[in-house]
């Protein structure tokens, strides 16, 4: 659906919300919605994250009711909503003037990256670029806040999305979680009740979209948007729903308390799970495949393509981060954050990046479901 003028939006609610996105299952639970909302309404479908037995888009009727009960029938959820506003070449037109030809999108160059603080390289997923950016970005006063994802102890590997302002605070955020959160509620936390209006956001290609339309909307929230000063995207395969990836697959079919976990690896083939410090399980992705969430299927953006900085695990050797610079800014801070000897880059071989656009064939053709 693509609105371009106020004067062809029609009244709509939560109502049709949930008939076209939520009970579809086409949400990607990016939080723009929660974010947008000025009567915070659906903040009460935290409720469906806190509760084991459901999944994260189940809104049950006393939550259903629970919003009924705020909801004021503006709007604003429906057309902050990307998976009903978001336009991809109105967003690429805006940002970099036309729309891109190539698979990965606009970029401006390609590194193989590392962090260089010891502490941050040693615990994190790949190289610790992302986390690398952020203490740069925050020590050197280029932003203020950083919205990334953490994970709640209560139950283990739950994600969370939580503002940090301290760099120490950093390691909190490192390794993937597999498992959706809903970001843009962190960047309206950030702005509105830690007062903060330069963040750096680390978000998932679903989420950057949800940002991106807050500012494309023709009612779009846009002091969301407008908060944001740098814009680190990941690379996405896909999320899981936590009741089916940490209670279903890992702790009844294999026997793996979520509390023991150290680490979960997930590529094109394998994935790996760390327990107690020690490899757990190893088994081919497939028997993921019935748990992919089926948002993930319809997405077709592997590298995060309105991203300042993309990053990935891709195309570059282990413990390396791959690097796509997309903008003016993503360009500026990683070059000065290599300057400064916060990172050590490597231009990515021709090699590499091929790697990374057959992955982007693959999930454009079919998605990467086995």
């Amino acid at each position: 659906m693509k609105v371009n003028k106020l004067s062809e939006i029609k009244e709509k609610s939560f109502d049709d919300l949930m008939k076209e996105v939520v009970t579809p299952r086409l949400c990607t639970i990016c939080g723009t919605c929660i974010a947008a909302c000025p009567h915070n309404a659906l903040i009460l479908r935290k409720e469906s994250f806190k509760r084991l037995e459901l999944h994260e888009l189940e809104v049950t009727r006393d939550i259903y009711k629970s919003i009924e009960d705020l909801c004021e029938k503006c709007g604003f959820c429906y057309y902050n909503c990307p998976e009903i506003m978001f336009d991809l070449e109105k967003a690429e037109k805006e940002e970099f003037g036309a729309v891109a030809r190539d698979e990965l999108g606009h970029f401006q160059k390609a590194y193989m990256a590392q962090a260089t603080d010891k502490k941050i390289f040693k615990n994190a997923q790949c190289g610790g670029v992302a986390t690398a950016l952020l203490k740069y970005t925050l020590e050197n006063k280029l932003v203020n806040a950083a919205v990334v994802v953490t994970s709640t102890e209560h139950p283990a590997w739950k994600p969370k999305p939580t503002v940090i302002t301290n760099p120490k605070s950093l390691w909190k955020a490192q390794k993937t979680k597999y498992t959706p959160a809903a970001t843009v509620i962190g960047v309206k936390s950030a702005l509105y009740e830690w007062v903060r209006f330069r963040i750096a956001v680390v978000a998932t290609p679903c989420q950057v979209r949800g940002l991106w339309t807050t500012k494309i909307s023709p009612k779009g929230y846009s002091k969301i948007f407008d908060s944001i000063k740098l814009i680190i995207g990941l690379f996405c395969y896909g999320t899981y729903s936590y009741n089916d990836l940490f209670i279903k697959f890992l702790a009844k079919k294999h026997g793996i308390i979520p509390s023991s976990i150290n680490r979960i690896e997930l590529d094109t083939e394998k994935i790996r799970v760390y327990a107690d410090n020690k490899l757990e399980l190893e088994a081919h992705r497939r028997q993921l495949r019935r748990y992919l969430r089926k948002s993930c299927k319809h997405c077709h953006d592997f590298t995060n393509r309105l991203a300042d900085v993309s990053l990935g695990g891709i195309g570059s050797p282990e413990k390396w981060t791959t690097v796509l610079i997309r903008t003016e800014r993503g360009r500026k801070v990683f070059e000065d954050a290599v300057k400064e000897r916060y990172i050590k880059a490597k231009p990515l071989s021709d090699g590499a990046l091929k790697k990374v656009k057959e992955l982007v064939r693959l999930k454009l053709s079919e998605g990467i479901t086995d």
